[in-house]
C-alpha cells in the first residue's frame, strides 16, 4: 500500500528515495491524492523528509502562524 502521494499529480510514490521535499509555496495547489502511481520524473512533496524534527536533539524553529 502507498502512502506517500506526490503533491503535484497526487499519484502514490513507489519509490521515496526519489523524493524531492520543497518549502509549502502558497502559489501552488496541492493535488489531489488519488490510485494511481506517480508518473512525475521528481516526485514533489511539501514539508520535512519523514523523521526530520523527530531527533531529540534537534530544537523545533519557531514558526510565525498564517495569518
Amino acid at each position: 500500500m502507498i502512502k506517500i502521494h506526490c503533491h503535484t499529480c497526487g499519484g502514490g510514490i513507489a519509490d521515496p528515495t526519489t523524493i524531492s521535499y520543497r518549502l509549502p509555496d502558497s502559489a501552488q495547489v496541492e493535488a489531489k491524492p488519488h490510485a494511481g502511481v506517480c508518473a512525475c520524473e521528481l516526485p514533489i512533496v511539501y514539508g520535512p523528509p519523514a523523521g526530520y524534527l523527530s531527533w531529540p536533539a534537534i530544537q523545533r524553529p519557531i514558526m510565525p502562524r498564517p495569518k
